[in-house]
């Protein structure tokens, strides 16, 4: 489906992305954004860059640029407009973690999660008429706390399958707070998408008011 600028003549905004929450925060930050998902094979690039020893943080700015691109291949577009992508990857002691595709595999995650530190490797980009203006990556810090099996049963079955479109199977914005210790770093790039570094690039290229 063709995605074009809501006012001809005037630069429109874009998420390259299907993701809800990204656009809600996006939205409840004031930005006049569309949402517009791209078709790109997320696995292939994301095991042959883990096959070839590309670090975590590495990979998710990768994938953050292919999305970007896919949205100039995949919509029509005018020169003037800006795509903003994002990808995050859960890394832990060096190992990557994806999306649990089952409760059993959520369940799996969480356990070898529990007591231990990981990294949220979140990347951002924003592009224009096809080319690179800037690109983010930060890496907040998450620690697990020692949850009992109990808890574990009682979350798993109250999150249900919500649990399976989050990486790391958890909602820090929902009930899957209860899970941590301590956390550092960027509220919202935990989310997936830090805005304060965004709506600074944005004020710097005129997107929205200084």
């Amino acid at each position: 489906m063709e995605s074009k600028s809501a006012n001809p003549g005037k630069p429109g905004l874009f998420l390259a992305s299907g993701s809800t929450a990204r656009l809600g925060l996006l939205r409840d930050a004031g930005l006049d954004v569309t949402a517009c998902p791209v078709g790109i094979d997320e696995a292939v690039l994301r095991d042959r860059m883990r096959a070839e020893g590309e670090a975590h943080g590495a990979i998710a700015l990768a994938l953050a640029n292919a999305k970007a691109l896919g949205f100039f291949r995949n919509h029509a577009f005018m020169s003037a407009d800006f795509v903003i992508a994002a990808d995050q990857i859960l890394e832990c002691d060096g190992v990557g973690f994806d999306k649990p595709e089952t409760p059993l595999e959520a369940r799996h995650h969480l356990m070898q999660l529990r007591g231990r530190t990981h990294h949220l490797q979140t990347a951002l980009v924003l592009y224009r008429n096809g080319e690179k203006l800037w690109e983010h990556l930060a890496t907040p810090a998450l620690t697990m706390r020692r949850f009992s099996d109990a808890f574990l049963d009682y979350y798993l079955d109250a999150e249900g399958d919500a649990l399976l479109s989050c990486v790391g199977a958890y909602r820090l914005e929902g009930m899957g707070v209860q899970l941590f210790e301590t956390i550092e770093g960027d509220h919202d790039a935990i989310l997936g998408l830090p805005r304060l570094d965004l709506l600074a690039i944005l004020r710097d290229y005129g997107v929205v008011q200084k």
